[in-house]
């Protein structure tokens, strides 16, 4: 059976997520020598928010979390990531998630690790969502889309492609532009991506 068979035997928490991105920023942050009010000018968003993410206290936007993870030169999914798990193991009801306001995008880590070659997400998005690359990741990688349900357009320097269940696309991500959930069903699929090159 897939999925967690107790309906209380529920996911990760985003509350626990947002704690352990809290703690990815600050610590990165306080790495790279930059104070909150620096960070805050970076992205364009006030110290007051970046402070309270840092405390787990918030609910950031998808947009607001890629203007930090670009500002701290990381893929997103390394703030987003649990602490390494010590096990090949991923059980479903333990994923990593996160849900974006207004509740339309949620990412959920399938892999145990962070510090291997590839990373990989279940996302599942409405079209209300609209695009959901906010901006190029600030370091490039490859990445493969596998649709698991429901339909996505994914825009690749300038080229837009439709795809449906069962569908993949493979591109470096640098050329990524757009992409977005399709139709009344809600969008399932599988990104795959490899550790930035460096």
């Amino acid at each position: 059976m897939i999925g967690p068979q107790d309906p209380e035997e529920s996911y990760t928490s985003d509350r626990n997520v947002g704690l352990h991105i809290g703690e990815r920023i600050r610590a990165r942050r306080k790495e790279m020598g930059l104070s909150l009010r620096d960070l805050a000018k970076i992205t364009d968003l006030s110290p007051t928010f970046i402070n309270n993410l840092e405390r787990g206290i918030g609910n950031p936007t998808l947009a607001s979390i890629r203007r930090i993870a670009n500002a701290l030169k990381l893929p997103i999914y390394q703030l987003m990531g649990e602490p390494p798990n010590h096990t090949p193991i991923v059980r479903y009801h333990r994923r990593a998630r996160m849900t974006f306001p207004p509740g339309n995008v949620t990412y959920e880590i399938v892999t145990p690790q962070l510090t291997r070659d590839l990373v990989v997400f279940e996302v599942k998005a409405r079209a209300d969502a609209g695009n959901m690359v906010q901006q190029p990741l600030a370091e490039p990688s490859e990445e493969c889309i596998l649709v698991l349900a429901g339909r996505i357009e994914v825009t690749i320097a300038g080229e837009t492609y439709e795809l449906a269940a069962g569908d993949s696309i493979y591109f470096e991500n640098r050329y990524l532009e757009s992409v977005r959930a399709l139709g009344d069903e809600e969008a399932r699929y599988l990104s795959i991506i490899s550790r930035p090159k460096r």
